[in-house]
């Protein structure tokens, strides 16, 4: 489990530093926080109490943030751009609500990667 972490952890910063040298934009996307493998696997959204018990159980077993954008379906992963906040603490009370989520936008070969700044409730 520690070692899949691990790699998880690896893989993201790879991203992150290859995504750095590319342009980047800002941005604020409206859509729904999943978990991905839970929402991708096996098509659970947190938005009932079995789905964010399902959810939330995977994030602590490692998983991985992501945004489904409103609209358009797709998926967009999420990381933190202040080490001292864990992304956990920041995204966790948003499971189950639409949201807005500002901050900087990496794309490459069709992975789109956004480093949350600030986020809320979308109230429209």
């Amino acid at each position: 489990m520690k070692k899949n972490i691990f790699v998880f952890g690896l893989i993201l910063v790879f991203l992150i530093f290859t995504f750095d040298g590319l342009a980047q934009k800002k941005a604020t996307l409206y859509g729904e926080i999943v978990e991905l493998t839970t929402f991708v696997k096996d098509g659970i959204k947190p938005n009932n109490p079995a789905g964010k018990e399902i959810t939330t159980e995977n994030l602590n077993k490692g998983g991985t943030f992501a945004l489904l954008e409103k609209g358009t379906g797709k998926i967009v992963l999420l990381t933190s751009s202040v080490p001292e906040y864990k992304l956990t603490e920041q995204l966790t009370p948003y499971l189950g609500i639409t949201v807005f989520v500002k901050g900087n936008l990496y794309k490459k070969g069709g992975v789109r990667l956004l480093d949350v700044q600030d986020i809320g409730k979308y109230l429209k």
